[in-house]
């Protein structure tokens, strides 16, 4: 049997109202759930599910608005896309999961441990935004109106310290994906909210540690620069800061970032 054969098929659930697309890798010890980020799906995070479902259920969904998932943001807010994967959790039966989440989707994730810090067991948070550290907004606006392959590459060149990886499939894909009915309204209803602050009134920075809490990034990120050093080290919080890397630091860094993480959820 190939590789390719063994990898599961996605499947669909419904989350608060919305159809959920997710694929669910592992069985039996812990569950984490793998949260994408601004304009991304879960292949986001095929270089990584496998390697981290040794011994756990590893669930990768697409948010509202990305991937195959329903378009109904609602209002964008990083609080309501946390109700979605709360009822994305609950429809799979997770109680308690640890969280990995890339830019956006690590906001989302610090927002929903603020929320809800007994769903969750610890965070992995891959190039956040929310922490403090400027959001490329060449970037979030360029996406949000590039329908074409000659408009999307360069935002694509963008995500990546290596140009190697923006394949010509990756581009297929984009370009699919920007050719979605509602695609551009969710998005941009989505960039319209801001990372700053969560439901309680804490600031997302102030969540890190609350919660054991492993951060990574890209040292060569065009998208969400890494802090500098010492800036985000604190009581609870394991910085990494890897080489030859940009914004999709899973991506071009895999082995080390499964490494990285696979240790962390192991203590």
């Amino acid at each position: 049997m190939s590789a390719a054969a063994t990898v599961p098929q996605p499947r669909w659930v419904d989350a608060s109202g919305r159809r959920i697309r997710c694929v669910v890798q592992g069985e039996g010890g812990e569950a984490v759930v793998m949260v994408h980020g601004f304009g991304g799906c879960l292949e986001n995070w095929s270089a990584n599910q496998a390697a981290l479902a040794n011994g756990r259920t590893v669930v990768a969904l697409d948010l509202p608005g990305h991937g195959e998932s329903s378009m109904d943001v609602g209002s964008g807010s990083l609080e309501e896309l946390a109700t979605v994967v709360l009822a994305f959790m609950d429809a799979l039966s997770i109680h308690r999961a640890h969280l990995v989440g890339h830019s956006m989707g690590a906001a989302l994730c610090l927002v929903l441990a603020d929320r809800e810090p007994g769903r969750v067991r610890s965070l992995t948070l891959v190039g956040p935004a929310g922490t403090g550290q400027k959001i490329n907004a060449e970037f979030i606006r360029g996406y949000i109106g590039a329908r074409s392959r000659e408009e999307i590459e360069p935002l694509m060149r963008m995500l990546y310290a290596d140009p190697g990886f923006v394949t010509a499939d990756l581009l297929r894909r984009a370009v699919e994906y920007k050719g979605r009915e509602g695609v551009m309204e969710a998005l941009t209803k989505i960039a319209s909210t801001r990372y700053g602050g969560t439901p309680s009134g804490r600031q997302l920075r102030d969540v890190l540690g609350t919660l054991p809490t492993l951060v990574i990034w890209g040292l060569e990120d065009a998208v969400i620069p890494p802090p500098a050093p010492g800036e985000l080290r604190g009581e609870g919080v394991e910085l990494h800061v890897l080489p030859r890397s940009g914004h999709m630091v899973q991506v071009e860094a895999a082995a080390e970032v499964n490494r990285l993480v696979d240790d962390f959820l192991s203590r």
